[in-house]
């Protein structure tokens, strides 16, 4: 049996939702198998493939291939993991075509049924010997789990190498065989319509914990010598769609994916939203207390998306994704930090280009208050920073030829690195840039050029890594 915690959980988002806000029903919806890895609400649970068995694995069918490979998914912010094992029915060196996952997450594989390869048209056939790439499902939540009526279902994406080397050393037990991506293949949706606002809205199990509603949790880390930086790792998160096409869409900015929390932009106007206990409706109601008008410096006529840490109680941070109008955004009054830009320029939807940026470094505190000038600095103009280091290659770098090092003879013997970051006025560095329809086209490779003290030209080339 699985354990009632894992189907009914409370959320903990921080705000509640009255009695008087309306009540949205959720539908569930299962994802094409095609689509389920370009599905957005982020990139699903990892875990790397190895020979030796994990831990918490008591008791498993009998294996048919001399090299099982076993594993376990784990979502970033923690929580119990999924066991999992890859088979070969077929026979040793047939190739793996039996995964099976560990979804009542009682140690025991041999209560869970085996999930086959999804046959699609546009995969590739590769080399035996070469990285081979599987998709396993649909993988099922144990009997009995259901979300809005619906068993929830999952995805396996396979990445298998080292094949030949496993193979041929078979007590090579902690050697790395590759990874397999869970990721869940349903979601629940509904439509919202409130004070003339009308937004297709859904939920998405981004933490393969067959539930929904965890918020994400910061992790804070420090380098030696380094600032303290924090990350949000993905959890669950809510769908819009913000591009009124009817569908939840990928792209390269996440425009349709947010991180799940007691926040909702419709637009630019902030609602109040909560799960059901039994996830089968959406509760929303406009956000009726005072809240903080911020307006973004210098250019914020240039900003589509702002997403902030708030602090929802000491020292605990919750993701919301604030919408802005004319440079503009409103929020609830409290504490906040910058953590995500996004920039929208001018000109024909075939010519714009947006970029995005992070802020990773965990900087005092900005408290935004009710009745009173705001102001977020983030956005343009943005800054271009270079660093160049010449330095003697590393062993790996030489040429096959030269297996030691030797004294440089001239400058070209040298290696130089360039690295470029580009800050914004918030001290946020842009990464991601796109144009054209829906932002699927890549910008062109970015050039550099070196010239001496003379203003001469030395060397240029294009910036091979960004």
């Amino acid at each position: 049996m699985i354990r009632p915690a894992l189907v009914y959980s409370l959320m903990a988002t921080g705000a509640v939702v009255s009695a008087s806000a309306e009540e949205f029903p959720l539908t569930y919806r299962t994802i094409p198998a095609k689509d389920v890895m370009s599905f957005p609400g982020g990139y699903g649970t990892y875990g790397q493939l190895q020979l030796v068995k994990p831990a918490g694995l008591k008791q498993e069918p009998k294996a048919v291939s001399r090299h099982p490979l076993y594993g376990e998914c784990r979502a970033a912010g923690g929580g119990a993991a999924l066991l999992f094992r890859l088979d070969e029915s077929k026979g040793d060196g047939k190739g793996y075509d039996q995964l099976i996952v560990d979804m009542n997450q009682n140690g025991d594989l041999t209560d869970d049924a085996a999930a086959q390869p999804v046959v699609l048209p546009t995969v590739r056939k590769i080399p035996s010997q070469a990285m081979q790439q599987r998709l396993f499902g649909p993988i099922e939540a144990p009997a009995g789990t259901t979300i809005a009526g619906g068993r929830p279902i999952y995805f396996a994406q396979a990445y298998i190498n080292n094949l030949s080397f496993l193979r041929a050393n078979p007590t090579a037990q902690n050697v790395y065989a590759g990874q397999l991506r869970l990721k869940a293949g349903w979601y629940v949706d509904t439509t919202v319509e409130l004070k003339g606002l009308k937004q297709k809205v859904g939920v998405y199990d981004g933490d393969n914990n067959l539930r929904l509603g965890d918020v994400s949790k910061p992790q804070t880390y420090r380098s030696t010598g380094e600032e303290e930086s924090w990350t949000f790792p993905a959890s669950d998160s809510l769908l819009v769609d913000v591009d009124g096409s009817g569908a939840f869409e990928q792209d390269t900015f996440d425009s349709e994916s947010i991180p799940f929390g007691p926040i909702l932009y419709l637009g630019a106007t902030p609602c109040q939203v909560a799960l059901a206990p039994d996830f089968r409706s959406l509760q929303v109601k406009p956000w009726t207390e005072p809240l903080a008008e911020v307006s973004l410096q210098p250019h914020g006529d240039q900003v589509r998306n702002v997403t902030l840490a708030r602090e929802v109680a000491r020292n605990q941070w919750q993701l919301i994704r604030a919408g802005v109008a004319d440079g503009q955004l409103k929020v609830p009054p409290g504490n906040y930090r910058l953590y995500a830009c996004e920039l929208l320029g001018k000109g024909a939807p075939r010519d714009q280009v947006m970029a995005s940026a992070s802020q990773r470094l965990t900087k005092k505190p900005m408290n935004f208050l009710a009745g009173k000038a705001n102001t977020l600095r983030c956005g343009g103009p943005l800054e271009i920073k270079v660093a160049a280091d010449k330095r003697i290659p590393q062993s790996w770098e030489l040429n096959s030829g030269s297996l030691a090092y030797k004294p440089q003879a001239s400058d070209s013997e040298y290696l130089l690195a360039i690295n470029a970051n580009i800050q914004g006025a918030g001290g946020e560095i842009y990464s991601t840039y796109a144009k054209g329809a829906k932002f699927s086209a890549e910008l062109p490779q970015p050039t550099f050029t070196i010239v001496d003290g003379g203003g001469k030209k030395a060397a240029d080339g294009k910036l091979e890594f960004g």
